[in-house]
């Protein structure tokens, strides 16, 4: 496991296993893929106008700000392996991969 994984207990930032997580094309497009690549954070849940997302980094406030100011919603923020936010994202943002 990785250092920010550890840390997710200090920003009080519940862990997440993507591998669990039930990804339609509904909850994939709240977050553009262009920025899921650069800030490796994935949308794991979104009710009641509230989107969680998954990051590597929950400590990347720079980033959290930014996609709240982009959807202009409240953000949860949950922590998952950035090995395995790498190979989601690429699961499922291949189109984008590829068009780069």
């Amino acid at each position: 496991m990785d250092d920010n994984w550890h840390r997710s207990a200090a920003f009080g930032a519940e862990r997440v296993n993507l591998a669990e997580v039930k990804f339609t094309p509904e909850l994939l497009s709240c977050v553009p893929a262009e920025f899921a690549r650069k800030h490796q954070v994935m949308p794991v849940q979104e009710s009641s106008g509230r989107l969680a997302i998954a990051m590597a980094d929950p400590s990347d406030l720079n980033a959290i700000d930014s996609l709240c100011h982009i959807l202009n919603r409240e953000i949860e923020v949950r922590v998952a392996e950035a090995s395995q936010l790498d190979i989601f994202i690429r699961r499922f943002y291949e189109d984008d991969y590829s068009a780069n």
